[in-house]
């Protein structure tokens, strides 16, 4: 029976890496095509062109919002202070922007206060991480309303969703199983 413990670990990494490939694809919205960007948006959400593509919040006294046509992982989405390139205004007030996730139950399952007060340059942006599934919802809160009372109009782009990661559990399973079998002792080697 030990004449086959060195294929264990084979058996092993090769389970480990089906489990891997089986996760689902990520996908980028990277909103450069307005008649195709993934999502829905509410409010005043709006698409611009200038700088690739982006969402921007059009007014800072209004909720924004980013629909799912069905539950998504989220990863990821970066943002900007600005809401298009080479933007400029003399009434901005730059900070704290709210956010939250929300799920097919309505429920609020993930927020987050980003403050955007040093990326206001269009080649650095902030990346927010989410890393919540079911989500159907991304409300952007008014910035310019409490608590945060701020005046700008805040970018988003760049959005990773579906890259699920495979759990930890699963890693340190394998590994265990490898270390396991994979050291014989030298009295089965003979």
């Amino acid at each position: 029976m030990h004449k086959y413990l060195h294929i264990i670990p084979t058996v092993t990494l090769t389970a480990l890496s089906c489990l891997a490939s089986n996760t689902a694809q990520a996908e980028l919205l990277d909103f450069n095509d307005a008649n195709n960007l993934g999502v829905s948006l509410g409010g005043q959400m709006k698409w611009d062109g200038k700088g690739g593509g982006q969402l921007w919040n059009d007014n800072f006294n209004f909720n924004d919002y980013l629909y799912f046509s069905a539950a998504t992982y989220v990863n990821s989405f970066e943002m900007n202070a600005k809401p298009w390139l080479n933007f400029t205004s003399v009434n901005e007030n730059i900070g704290f922007i709210d956010i939250a996730a929300l799920n097919t139950l309505g429920e609020t399952v993930w927020e987050n206060k980003v403050d955007l007060s040093n990326y206001t340059s269009w080649d650095n942006w902030l990346t927010v991480s989410v890393e919540m599934a079911d989500i159907t919802q991304l409300t952007f809160f008014a910035p310019g309303v409490l608590p945060n009372v701020n005046g700008f109009w805040p970018s988003v782009d760049n959005m990773v969703i579906n890259e699920v990661p495979v759990p930890a559990a699963i890693w340190l399973f394998g590994s265990g199983l490898i270390a396991l079998f994979g050291i014989q002792s030298p009295r089965l080697r003979r």
